[in-house]
């Protein structure tokens, strides 16, 4: 079966169908069939070498600068200025991994436009009603995509296990229009 496989993936590699992208450590190497070299070939790992991927993507909507003031209510609460709106990229600690690339990954892998900051200059304007008895302010949030960072290295030379070293959730401002506004709540 084991040389099968070799010279299925050898043949992929050969006529350029494997996926462009796709992990060739998973695929033997190509060789030529019932040749020495295919007998008891087995894949070999680095169990050094530090892998990341992402997992878990979602869209959140995350707060910006923008608030409005407090009101007691009962009452009408409103935000209406011409200002910067801003949000930034966020996570704890150090990724492990260049954020240029988790942004392209995060392009590839979930078809997201997503940058370390986003800013929109305009005239915003929302209205929200306060209960009676209650203290609220009116804040923008901004639509984001959320991922958790992976990173992971082999454990043994034959591929069989891995092991996660660390996973961090990481937030990203997408590059669009996307916003809410939401009543916030002071007791």
């Amino acid at each position: 079966m084991r040389l099968q496989r070799a010279v299925v993936a050898g043949a992929l590699l050969a006529s350029g169908l494997l996926a462009q992208g796709a992990s060739t450590a998973t695929a033997a190497p190509a060789m030529r069939a019932g040749s020495p070299e295919t007998v008891g070939v087995a894949k070999k790992c680095d169990t050094k070498q530090v892998y990341w991927y992402t997992r878990y993507g979602h869209e959140v909507y995350v707060g910006t600068n923008l608030y409005s003031n407090w009101l007691e209510g009962p009452g009408r609460v409103t935000y209406s200025e011409t200002a910067t709106s801003e949000s930034n990229s966020s996570w704890s600690g150090d990724l492990g991994v260049s954020i240029p690339l988790v942004i392209a990954e995060i392009q590839n892998k979930y078809s997201k436009t997503v940058g370390k900051s986003y800013s929109v200059s305009q005239a915003w304007s929302y209205t929200a009603e306060v209960p009676a008895g209650k203290i609220r302010r009116l804040h923008q949030l901004k639509q984001s995509w959320r991922v958790t960072v992976v990173r992971w290295r082999y454990t043994t030379s034959d591929c069989k296990k891995t092991k996660e070293l660390s996973a961090k959730v990481a937030t990203f401002p997408t590059k669009n229009r996307d916003y809410m506004w939401i009543l916030v709540g002071r007791e």
